[in-house]
């Protein structure tokens, strides 16, 4: 149960740390990205008072007139993709050690 559990916590990590990469795509492409979302997940047609129809145009404005908030921004986002790395290093070392994760000894003994 524990080794399950950290598998799918190691998962949740390896797609948290993806997405977590996509900030620093070319604004183009985080578009493009966006579109293709629907066919992975299905859309939200939530149309709520509080939703901003134009709230990422808006972002990227702001981000661009103030270069200093675009750098903590991205400094913090950093921040962000390097602990989330080392958790996924912790996590797999450990399923590792518990003998969960083939290691490169195992594949040349077996290949």
């Amino acid at each position: 149960m524990r080794k399950a559990l950290l598998l799918f916590l190691l998962l949740i990590l390896i797609l948290l740390e993806i997405y977590l990469c996509t900030v620093f795509l070319p604004a183009q492409w985080q578009h493009a990205i966006k579109m293709r979302m629907p066919r992975i997940l299905p859309e939200s047609l939530d149309w709520t008072p509080i939703t901003h129809p134009l709230l990422d145009q808006e972002i990227e404005q702001v981000l661009h007139e103030h270069i200093w908030l675009r750098i903590t921004l991205y400094a913090v986002l950093a921040m962000l993709l390097a602990a989330n790395t080392r958790l996924i290093w912790w996590a797999w070392r450990f399923l590792r050690r518990q003998g969960q994760l083939p290691t490169p000894q195992m594949r040349s003994r077996n290949g």
